[in-house]
């Protein structure tokens, strides 16, 4: 696999029947037909995880299809910002939206979660990283 990197569309965590990360396994397995090793090397993640959580998902899905909104996203999340393993996936996203300057709503409709769910997560990522630099400062 060539050294590139890959953005993800906001529009693959729109299936609510799977997990943020469940979705970027099967969109890069399924849409970008990677390898388990491919995958599992972009997302900091182990191989073996990589294709437990690829059959979980599918066994989720059942037969309805993963479908990727066809409209073109005007976001899209770099690959290199979900291996960062201090957060959750969810987390890390939320944090990278926020970051380039979106509200909380804007963040929630583009996610296909609520705005509560999201203002929760973006608070739960800033109480994690104070604590994160106060362990640092104590070093």
């Amino acid at each position: 696999m060539k050294k590139q990197e890959f953005f993800l569309s906001t529009s693959i965590f729109h299936d609510r029947r799977l997990s943020f990360l469940e979705c970027i396994i099967v969109y890069l397995k399924e849409v970008q037909r990677l390898r388990y090793a491919d995958i599992a090397r972009l997302t900091n993640r182990d191989r073996r995880n990589i294709f437990s959580l690829y059959q979980r998902a599918c066994k989720k899905l059942g037969k309805k299809p993963f479908v990727v909104d066809e409209k073109p996203s005007i976001f899209y999340i770099p690959i290199s910002v979900v291996q960062d393993r201090s957060l959750s996936i969810m987390e890390v996203v939320v944090e990278h939206l926020s970051s380039i300057g979106l509200k909380n709503s804007e963040i929630a409709e583009l996610l296909a979660r609520s705005p509560k769910t999201i203002h929760t997560v973006h608070a739960r990522v800033k109480a994690k990283r104070k604590m994160s630099k106060k362990k640092k400062s104590k070093k």
